[in-house]
């Protein structure tokens, strides 16, 4: 299985915007951040294994792709199986990576919010 690019999401996120951090304690801001993204990816992976993808919680960018690609994207998703566990691995040029663990796959994935909360990118390939 290859990766899925949905768009390209992680220069859709300037790095020096995600790098900026005004708020002084950069590990409380970067738990808030990875909270936000993880809430956002588990409603997402839902949506998708249900069929019905968010497309209001993502950049008109991303969601232009997904509607492309959703005829061969959700059948894969869905026969991931049953989520199982969602792990944070870290940030990578300003997205955050999550190891999700399904009943049938493995898989890395990496979500990017943009300035107004929507998915501005997501990437998923198998773990490893």
């Amino acid at each position: 299985m290859k990766p899925i690019l949905f768009a390209a999401a992680l220069t859709l996120v300037p790095a020096a915007a995600m790098a900026q951090d005004n708020h002084g304690d950069h590990a409380a801001h970067a738990q808030t951040e990875a909270s936000a993204e993880e809430t956002m990816l588990r409603t997402t992976i839902a949506a998708m294994q249900a069929g019905t993808p968010n497309y209001d919680d993502m950049g008109p960018e991303l969601a232009e792709a997904v509607r492309a690609g959703e005829a061969s994207i959700t059948p894969m998703i869905q026969g991931f199986g049953a989520l199982q566990t969602l792990e944070h691995q870290g940030e990578v040029q300003g997205a955050q990576h999550y190891r999700v663990t399904f009943e049938n796959a493995a898989t890395d994935w990496f979500i990017a919010l943009g300035d107004d909360g929507k998915i501005a990118g997501l990437v998923f390939r198998p773990a490893g």
